[in-house]
């Protein structure tokens, strides 16, 4: 019985380390278009962070957070990531994602990308940034917004 209980919980680990490192799923790999309507050069920056990787996942590059005419955007700056399954971008208290605003799927593992955010949280609790594998419940990479 003992056995058959380190045995299950073995092959429960081992599955999820193997489902949340590289791997080919739907996470697109090619940099995608900045949505035409925002403009980094002509919206105010008003936090910014450096992403970091989690559990030996990569994570590189910078967020910004814009508000352009009283909409606000995250927006990624020279973003890589390592690839993985059900990629999602967070906005979080904390790192473990027990309080999040979702801005949906990770638009691309690598590239510049802009997320609009429908509506902004409290940024003064609200200040991580991260890269969630929510399938799996892997924190990929975050940033922390000052």
């Amino acid at each position: 019985m003992r056995y058959l209980l380190i045995s299950s919980i073995a092959f429960i680990l081992i599955t999820v380390t193997i489902s949340c490192s590289k791997s080919n799923n739907s996470t697109p790999t090619i940099p995608v278009a900045l949505d035409s309507t925002f403009n980094p050069s002509k919206a105010t920056l008003l936090k910014q962070g450096a992403f970091v990787g989690s559990g030996g996942h990569v994570t590189n590059g910078t967020v910004k957070l814009y508000d352009e005419a009283g909409k606000k955007y995250i927006y990624f700056e020279n973003f890589s990531a390592t690839n993985g399954p059900d990629l999602k971008v967070y906005i979080a208290t904390n790192l473990t994602a027990s309080q999040f605003v979702s801005l949906g799927s990770l638009k691309s593992i690598t590239g510049n990308q802009a997320y609009l955010i429908a509506t902004p949280p409290d940024f003064t609790q609200y200040n991580k940034i991260l890269i969630w594998c929510q399938q799996f419940t892997v924190l990929f990479g975050s940033a922390a917004l000052q």
